[in-house]
């Protein structure tokens, strides 16, 4: 994250980061943390659309594409819980041009993930990522890239 021009975005719930953590970045990196949560869609409209979780995730990758800090061209690494939310905002980045677009397998607390690969995890501390309030991945172990259509996972390389 602190060689090359990557931006993590993490979309988990305050209440997710407050549980399990942040992910460690070396402080030259520590800038290319933004926190987007997924926002529930209110009852009301959960009952009208037809995957919620996608409109959810859709909703956030479209806040994403709006951010001044990243261009079609910035490598954008998304975090989740799991990395299921992550998958859709990475495909929906895709879609609106986006050509670099990663995602951590497995997310932050999966079997695979973040926590569980051991790359340091930091508690979590409003003033550590920038928070944007609601309204492909990179391999810390030294993995090669896996590709699954437009999408690139690490660790674990499955979609």
């Amino acid at each position: 994250m602190s060689t090359k021009n990557y931006i993590m975005i993490d979309i988990r719930s305050e209440k997710d980061k407050d549980k399990a953590g942040i992910p460690r970045l070396p402080s030259s990196a520590k800038n290319k943390l933004i926190s987007i949560p997924l926002e529930e869609l209110p009852s009301k409209l959960k009952g009208l659309v037809r995957s919620v979780k996608k409109v959810e995730a859709e909703l956030v990758a479209l806040k994403i594409s709006y951010l001044k800090k990243i261009n079609k061209g910035s490598n954008i690494v998304i975090l989740d819980s799991y990395s299921d939310s992550a998958k859709i905002v990475a495909r929906t980045l895709t879609k609106l041009g986006f050509k670099n677009c990663w995602i951590v397998t497995d997310g932050f607390s999966g079997s695979k993930g973040w926590l569980q690969s051991r790359l340091g995890t930091d508690s979590y501390n409003l003033s550590f990522a920038e928070v944007l309030s609601p309204s492909r991945v990179i391999s810390a172990a030294g993995r090669r890239f896996g590709t699954t259509s437009s999408t690139k996972l690490l660790p674990g390389g499955s979609d």
